[in-house]
């Protein structure tokens, strides 16, 4: 049994977010079906994190395991053969079998981006919020900055009535799905000494934010080792309220002591957000067999 990392680029219109839903259009279960087209048996395939309906995707990374022997070459091929034109797989690599996307993931970048400008553009309407006003970038990075370090977002974070945790968060975690079924039967599993603590509650780090403008585009960037539902639609939305000059730079400071969510500003629309990239650790990966052009 081979543990197979996929890198998947996905333009988010056309479902309704990551995971499976019914007889909703999603993207866990396109690939899904395309992978067991492929293979020729069912594929349970493990991702990174979720998406909303309507947020795109650069860099999701998600597992799946395989008794196929294809090179990882050979897979990406005969995988986007399968895949309508909405996903796409832009690498493949072999992974050690304790390897787990989700578990396993250092980091995440998200990209928000609003499209400044009287008048709306057809080519931009489903990748970035439209704006029809100018917004201080300036003043919004000045507030971007004061997300870096490790804070309390309860206030970004949607439906705050729900149990804290990240976007993926789904599940229990003593599952097979993490230790792998054998282990979880033999009572043999160790972690492998690449995994990290997960970070808990409302609690994140955040390693970047960014603001910055260029034709007509302003593009938030924000990097950090976990992300809560919604988090940086929210944190858009706070920024906006800076950018148009109806709070301070500061006043973010003060909505994320808060821990209120009513205290910051509205989640902007999901068409605008990117998942950029998942951050892995290197060592599920070295020397082992890959393919593609990773983001």
């Amino acid at each position: 049994m081979r543990r197979i990392v996929l890198e998947i680029e996905y333009h988010g219109a056309g479902f309704f977010g990551w995971q499976r839903q019914g007889p909703n259009r999603s993207v866990q279960a396109t690939l899904e079906a395309a992978a067991a087209d492929l293979l020729g048996a069912p594929v349970a395939l493990h991702a990174s994190g979720r998406t909303d309906r309507g947020v795109h995707a650069l860099g999701m990374a998600a597992h799946l395991d395989v008794e196929s022997r294809l090179p990882c070459a050979e897979l990406l091929m005969a995988l986007n053969a399968r895949l309508p034109e909405d996903v796409s797989v832009r690498s493949v690599r072999e992974a050690d079998p304790r390897f787990h996307a989700r578990f396993d993931a250092l980091g995440k970048l998200y990209r928000y981006s609003l499209y400044l400008s009287r008048s709306r553009s057809p080519l931009q309407r489903d990748r970035t919020a439209f704006m029809p006003r100018a917004l201080d970038a300036r003043a919004m990075a000045e507030a971007a900055a004061l997300l870096v370090g490790t804070h309390d977002f309860a206030s970004f974070r949607t439906n705050p009535d729900d149990e804290p945790g990240d976007e993926d968060d789904d599940g229990p975690e003593v599952t097979a799905d993490l230790f792998g079924p054998a282990a979880v039967q033999e009572g043999s599993f160790v972690a492998p000494p690449w995994r990290k603590p997960r970070p808990k509650g409302t609690v994140r780090t955040i390693a970047t934010a960014s603001v910055r403008e260029h034709n007509h585009v302003l593009r938030l960037e924000v990097r950090g080792n976990g992300f809560l539902r919604g988090m940086v639609r929210a944190i858009a939305g706070s920024l906006v309220e800076v950018g148009l000059g109806k709070q301070p730079p500061g006043w973010l400071r003060q909505v994320m002591d808060s821990r209120d969510r009513r205290a910051a500003g509205a989640n902007l629309p999901a068409c605008g957000l990117t998942l950029v990239r998942v951050e892995d650790p290197a060592e599920p990966f070295a020397g082992r067999e890959a393919a593609g052009n990773p983001a």
